[in-house]
């Protein structure tokens, strides 16, 4: 269903990404060795990523990285085990190489009837993650591990993700790593790419980036969304919707679902419903960040785009007190790679509609 707010498995839930669901697939089946799926939040990416695994007819293992901020090994190892589960039961010829390829390894126990596997993340006989990589590459079928905003991995103090990508890049060829980012400029610091002294510098790696919707396909969208549920949605309350969510699907997503489903027909309810979602997720960001500065740059820019020395200007108007223009630059910089605002013609704006309405009541 189009207006169903989990993310999509099905390539005929996934609305108008054809492009992109064949260049990911593509990917998937060729022999990269590392790609990298970015955008910005709710426009689609953890169903591309979904829809793309479903597709390619490779195994995979799918890890969605939400982790707790003070992540221990556990967190990471509980998430690791449920994916090696979906994985077993989804592929019904795959129990038993799994497990002959994981046998003997500490930390891991397989069973066939029912199929399962329990995981040990304490002690001398605990999980190493490392190992069960290698382990998995020696199945001897290609399989892809997902790991869904893999930027959250940079929480893990006690592990180098990068290292462990690097080699899994150059030693292990039945792996192959797919990875997604909301906040795509963290991605790319996490993995280091760009950075001559990171263990990933300098190897090959695919991307494929969600977009915003044409006005026209946000439309369609709808119109399509409100057909399948057989709801009538009035034309000018669509458009209005097109308006207020610039094309993010997710936010469009939202508001079929309010309107069709929980029967909420006043927009302005909706679009506060959308609001107050954003804000918590501001406001948690926020509070990670541990600045009031950040507060500051978020109310000024509610209120429209605008150029660097107007936000100093606000900065220092709140302070009372002059702030170096290195510490500004750094502050937007935080906010650019976390995906919250762009820069664009040398004006800073929020991304997202619907954050900039929630920014002005921080």
């Amino acid at each position: 269903m189009l207006f169903s707010l989990e993310p999509k498995s099905r390539r005929e839930d996934l609305f108008n990404f054809n492009y992109e669901l064949t260049n990911l697939t593509n990917a998937l089946r060729g022999s990269g060795r590392l790609i990298a799926i970015t955008g910005l939040r709710r426009t689609g990416k953890t169903s591309l990523m979904r829809v793309a695994l479903n597709e390619s007819g490779i195994h995979y293992l799918y890890i969605d990285v939400r982790l707790s901020i003070y992540a221990n090994y556990g967190d990471l190892v509980n998430l690791i085990a449920k994916s090696l589960n979906d994985f077993i039961f989804k592929r019904t010829s795959m129990p038993g190489k799994v497990r002959d390829a994981l046998r003997g390894l500490n930390g891991i126990e397989v069973s066939l009837n029912p199929p399962g596997i329990r995981v040990r993340f304490r002690g001398k006989g605990k999980l190493s993650i490392g190992d069960l990589f290698v382990r998995l590459n020696e199945i001897g079928e290609p399989i892809i591990v997902a790991f869904d905003e893999a930027q959250e991995l940079r929480r893990v103090n006690w592990l180098r993700f990068d290292r462990l990508f690097a080699y899994i890049y150059d030693n292990l060829p039945n792996v192959k790593l797919l990875v997604s980012g909301s906040q795509f400029s963290l991605l790319y610091d996490f993995l280091g790419l760009n950075n001559p002294r990171s263990p990933l510098f300098g190897r090959a790696y695919l991307e494929v980036r969600t977009r915003r919707l044409s006005p026209d396909e946000a439309l369609d969208f709808l119109e399509r969304g409100f057909s399948e549920v057989r709801v009538n949605c009035p034309r000018d309350l669509m458009r209005r919707a097109v308006d207020a969510f610039d094309g993010i699907i997710g936010w469009l997503t939202y508001f079929g679902y309010s309107y069709s489903v929980n029967n909420m027909r006043d927009f302005d309810e909706i679009l506060r419903a959308a609001s107050s979602l954003a804000l918590e997720e501001l406001r948690s960001l926020i509070s990670a960040l541990r600045s009031s500065r950040y507060i500051i740059i978020l109310r000024t820019l509610a209120q429209g785009p605008a150029p660097w020395r107007v936000i100093r200007y606000r900065l220092e108007d709140h302070e009372g007190r002059s702030i170096n223009p290195a510490t500004v630059s750094q502050l937007l910089g935080t906010l650019i790679r976390l995906g919250v605002i762009e820069e664009k013609g040398g004006e800073y704006a929020i991304s997202d509609p619907v954050y900039r309405l929630a920014a002005g009541q921080l």
